[in-house]
């Protein structure tokens, strides 16, 4: 009986170690019924931001999963002024649970064999919002301002900023919390509504807004050309200019926008300044250089001065109508049309054009194809600027606007008057076409006129540093739509006039534009853009100006 019970004995211990072994096998497999490790969740991936690939992890075997919760990823909390541009975190697919039999498999680092990298995990976002704080105005001038603020995770960002809507955007800041943001061309005595954007690198984004109001005109000014952009205390100047006004018509020509006034039309140059008490800068006859006073950037040469000059003249000749320089004084000089190529010649020929436009720091023209040409030739307003500007040599050019009925034999025909919606056209295909400057001219108009100058004046006002930028390519499918674009801190601004009477659908192919949205100053209608184009309906003669944002904000 003991020997048998010894037996026995030792028949259980036997049986007992041979069901052990596949539990201790299934104990010892990772993500076993007993040892499920928590499950990794992968965060989604921005597309428009690279990320460090992290190094791959030894190799292990591959979990098998039977049951358990899922993690949940921390998602940043959306308040009134942040924008979350993560959709949130989606959680893996499980791979299959391994087989027993192959228990020695080693799983290996999934690899995108295509970009020939290695997924890895990103990080969720901190629980800590992405906050924008003690945004303080640390200079003011009459045309530039410096703010500094800080965020309170490290961000790229970039102000925006405008009269009506923030339109021009400054330089980027890749600093760490602390930012400084510089605004620049600027008017005097003006209001910009300024908007702070912030990034941080989980890609949420977050504003801040405040007004800034400039100072007012300085008792002394300093002008001078730079490239072909004109300079007023080292700030870009976009003069509006009308020609010999009297003191009875300074303010209703400052209320629709005019920052310059070309000389005094009751031939008092001297009290020019005096009278416009730093209401805007003002020019006086090159034949009394020495006149100073507030505002005063500089002087003007005989109006249309190829007219009066043989058909070959020298520097020399020339020379005892031309004031020595002056620091911190530009001078301009207004031509005919006759330099254009479409334009007929002057009787005397076009010998002198060299020499005259060796003289002026700024150099412009008169076209008025409705009052002088008798015709709608809107797209010669383009064509002639872009030719001055190239004859130019790259100096400051500009060009003057019909805004009324002028003494000419075109006068006769009521449907060439000049229009609001004729003067916007021209404007705008002045400045397509690379003008920095815009004059008016007669100087009186009518109040419809004067409200469309007003609009137009200040849609080139906030936009000032943005028109005097590089340009970038542009062009259109539709002959009738002119266009041009400049590039500026990022920022794309596309200018496009309709030159016919007839609506015209036009497809603006955009140099770096690359899909992103553009808004209508004014408008605020947004286009969208494919790659490398947008497509937009013109109505007859209308002038429009897009805004494209910098990628990413």
């Amino acid at each position: 009986m003991v020997r048998l019970r010894h037996v026995a004995l030792a028949l259980t211990a036997v049986g007992a170690t041979a069901l052990a072994v596949p539990i201790a096998q299934r104990e010892s497999l990772p993500g076993g019924r007993f040892t499920a490790p928590a499950p990794s969740v992968v965060a989604p991936r921005t597309a428009a931001r690279p990320e460090r690939t992290a190094p791959p992890a030894p190799a292990a075997k591959p979990p098998v999963r039977e049951s358990g919760p899922v993690e949940e990823v921390p998602q940043a909390s959306a308040e009134s002024t942040t924008r979350a541009r993560r959709t949130g975190s989606q959680v893996p697919q499980q791979p299959e649970p391994p087989t027993v039999e192959t228990p020695t498999a080693v799983a290996t680092p999934a690899t995108d064999t295509a970009a020939g990298r290695v997924a890895a995990e990103t990080p969720p976002p901190p629980p800590e919002p992405l906050e924008i704080s003690d945004a303080q105005v640390v200079s003011l001038s009459s045309s530039s301002a410096r703010i500094r603020w800080r965020t309170t995770l490290p961000a790229r960002t970039q102000t925006s900023y405008g009269l009506d809507e923030p339109v021009v955007w400054s330089a980027g800041d890749q600093s760490q919390v602390e930012h400084e943001s510089v605004l620049t061309g600027l008017s005097f005595s003006t209001t910009y509504k300024v908007v702070l954007h912030a990034v941080d690198a989980w890609d949420r984004a977050q504003t801040a807004s405040l007004t800034v109001t400039t100072a007012g005109m300085g008792d002394t000014s300093a002008a001078r050309a730079s490239g072909d952009r004109i300079l007023v205390d080292d700030q870009p100047f976009f003069p509006r200019a009308v020609w010999g006004q009297c003191a009875d018509g300074f303010g209703r020509n400052v209320a629709d926008g005019i920052n310059l006034f070309m000389g005094d039309g009751c031939g008092k140059d001297r009290d020019l300044a005096g009278r416009l008490a730093g209401s805007a800068y003002s020019l006086v006859d090159a034949k009394t250089p020495d006149i100073d006073g507030r505002g005063v950037i500089g002087w003007y040469f005989p109006d249309e001065w190829d007219a009066f000059l043989g058909g070959q003249v020298t520097p020399a000749q020339l020379r005892p109508a031309v004031p020595a320089p002056r620091s911190g004084r530009i001078s301009f000089l207004t031509l005919t049309n006759h330099f254009y190529s479409h334009a007929e010649a002057l009787p005397q020929g076009k010998g002198m054009y060299p020499t005259l436009l060796s003289i002026p720091d700024v150099v412009g023209f008169d076209l008025y194809p409705l009052q002088v040409w008798c015709r709608p030739a809107f797209g010669d307003v383009f064509e002639a600027q872009r030719e001055l500007h190239a004859l130019s040599g790259g100096k400051p050019t500009f060009q003057w606007i019909e805004v009324a009925r002028m003494e000419q034999l075109c006068a006769k025909h009521p449907s060439l008057d000049p229009t609001a919606a004729t003067v916007r056209a021209e404007t705008w295909l002045a400045i397509a076409g690379g003008a920095g400057a815009i004059g008016y001219f007669p100087n009186q108009w009518a109040r419809t006129i004067g409200e469309g100058i007003a609009r137009t004046n200040r849609q080139i006002q906030e936009l000032t540093p943005a028109l005097l930028a590089p340009p970038s390519a542009a062009s259109s499918d539709a002959p009738a739509v002119k266009v041009a674009a400049r590039a500026l801190n990022g920022a794309l601004y596309v200018i496009a006039v309709n030159t016919s009477q007839t609506t015209v659908q036009a497809t603006l192919s955009v140099d770096g534009i690359a899909g992103r949205s553009a808004t209508v100053v004014g408008e605020g209608t947004v286009v969208g853009s494919s790659a490398d184009a947008l497509a937009d309906t013109f109505a007859p003669l209308a002038a429009k100006v897009y805004v494209v944002p910098p990628q990413g904000l």
